[in-house]
């Protein structure tokens, strides 16, 4: 007797979380380019950029965003990718020398 046909499809949180910047260390007004992109099955649909908590960019596809460092200090990013079956996020901290 022939085995059915199954079609079985894996559902998976996003996974493969990237929150690339183009540097960590800067001076006053440097630019950061920031990329947060993942992997997920179903595709994620909502990625959101945070800089110490504050939602500073969302999108339906990778976020791709640039910010002139205007003040000093450490700065924490955050990407959250979220799909149908949850969410992943990942930190990076940027430090801005000066005052």
């Amino acid at each position: 007797m022939p085995m059915p046909f199954c079609s079985c499809l894996v559902l998976v949180k996003p996974e493969k979380l990237q929150l690339v910047a183009s540097e960590t260390t800067v001076c006053l007004g440097d630019v950061v380019n920031f990329t947060c992109s993942a992997d997920g099955k179903p595709a994620v649909h909502v990625y959101e950029l945070f800089e110490n908590g504050t939602l500073v960019a969302n999108s339906s596809s990778p976020i791709v965003w640039s910010k002139i460092m205007s003040s000093g200090g450490v700065f924490i990013y955050k990407c959250v990718a979220n799909n149908t079956v949850g969410s992943a996020d990942t930190t990076k901290s940027v430090t801005v020398n000066g005052t």
